[in-house]
């Protein structure tokens, strides 16, 4: 019986040689961005942080020529195409209005805002200035997200009933200090991944969403770090998310895994990424659908999360510059909906509610 060939890469743009200017020289750029634009082979113009020292660091890693010294003098660089944004979220708002009012395109760091007052606020500064602006949600684009997505476009997996992020890992929160002292942790800045991946493998908005969130007792973070979020659609469709970041009794015990279930067949993904944080685990990849008459099939993919689909969203912002798409796949306001969710998590958690999303 042959094999089913899976798209599971980013399509990439017709005309790619667009000059990309980084606001930011933090872990995410060194480990992620850069990495993928590398083996991408974008063109990088030049980069900037507010501490000089790191950003010299960075361009000196990545053989970049320019690091300039100010905000100010990068948006003035009339050879920069785009502006790829690497900021915490306190200061996008800041950020994007001078990159706005120079005109530059603009790939921003997730989450767009930590309220969604803000993030309306920033969409609408970004739309008064007219300019061409997404999101760096990159997990649409990790190779067994968009596998699924293939699956279902192409209607092996059939009627769709049943997503599920299972993720329980022992989270180094050491990395991030800060983090910590949020009182927003997982759905802002972890969950969101999979709340933006179900947006996308489903086609569709949830009608109700209901969240508990909580922590390990005794533990310091002013978070939840714990969570129990369910996604009801129209019909049968629903979508769980289950989060542990405390499964602190060896590899033997963790699981970090979404299941993505349809009438005629199913996919199972293992995200190796999160167990054994930041090394990892191999990560894998298999389904079954009609076609292979009860047979799974395993796909050992030649790309991971990090850094490969962070390929993804920025050849999507190329590809709308091109004129190939109207409008990135990550677009601001295709955002406002992940967000929304997001918020709506929030609400769910203080109220001890079901969330009507109208």
């Amino acid at each position: 019986m042959s094999e089913i060939e899976l798209n599971f890469g980013p399509l990439m743009p017709e005309k790619e040689d667009y000059a990309i200017a980084l606001c930011g020289a933090g872990g995410i750029v060194n480990d992620a961005h850069l990495p993928a634009y590398r083996k991408a082979g974008f063109k990088i113009a030049g980069i900037y942080d507010q501490d000089g020292a790191k950003a010299a660091q960075t361009a000196a890693n990545f053989e970049i020529e320019k690091v300039y010294g100010s905000l100010q003098q990068l948006v003035e660089d009339r050879k920069v195409d785009i502006v790829d944004i690497a900021v915490p979220a306190t200061e996008n708002l800041r950020v994007i209005e001078t990159v706005a009012a120079a005109g530059k395109s603009m790939l921003i760091q997730k989450p767009l805002a930590e309220d969604m007052g803000t993030a309306e606020d920033t969409v609408m500064t970004i739309d008064g200035y007219e300019v061409i602006a997404a999101v760096n949600q990159q997990m649409r684009w990790e190779p067994g997200v968009r596998a699924c997505r293939d699956l279902l476009e192409r209607g092996l997996l059939g009627e769709l009933f049943n997503i599920a992020f299972l993720v329980f890992v022992d989270t180094p929160w050491h990395l991030w200090g800060w983090l910590k002292e949020k009182s927003t942790i997982d759905v802002l800045y972890h969950s969101i991944h999979y709340l933006d991946a179900i947006r996308s493998l489903t086609g569709c908005e949830p009608e109700t969403l209901f969240c508990d969130g909580s922590s390990l007792p005794g533990y310091d973070a002013k978070g939840e770090t714990r969570l129990c979020l369910h996604l009801r659609f129209a019909g049968q469709l629903r979508a769980t998310v289950l989060t542990n970041h405390h499964a602190a009794h060896g590899i033997e015990g963790q699981q970090s895994e979404f299941r993505v279930e349809g009438l005629g067949g199913a996919a199972v993904r293992k995200m190796g990424l999160l167990m054994d944080y930041p090394t990892g685990v191999p990560d894998a990849f298999r389904f079954t659908c009609e076609s292979l008459q009860g047979r799974w099939q395993d796909c050992d993919f030649p790309a991971t999360w990090f850094p490969d689909a962070f390929i993804g969203p920025m050849a999507s912002l190329m590809r709308c510059l091109n004129g190939e798409i109207e409008t990135p796949e990550t677009d601001v306001h295709d955002n406002l909906k992940t967000l929304r969710l997001v918020f709506a998590a929030y609400e769910s958690m203080r109220k001890n509610a079901v969330v009507q999303l109208g």
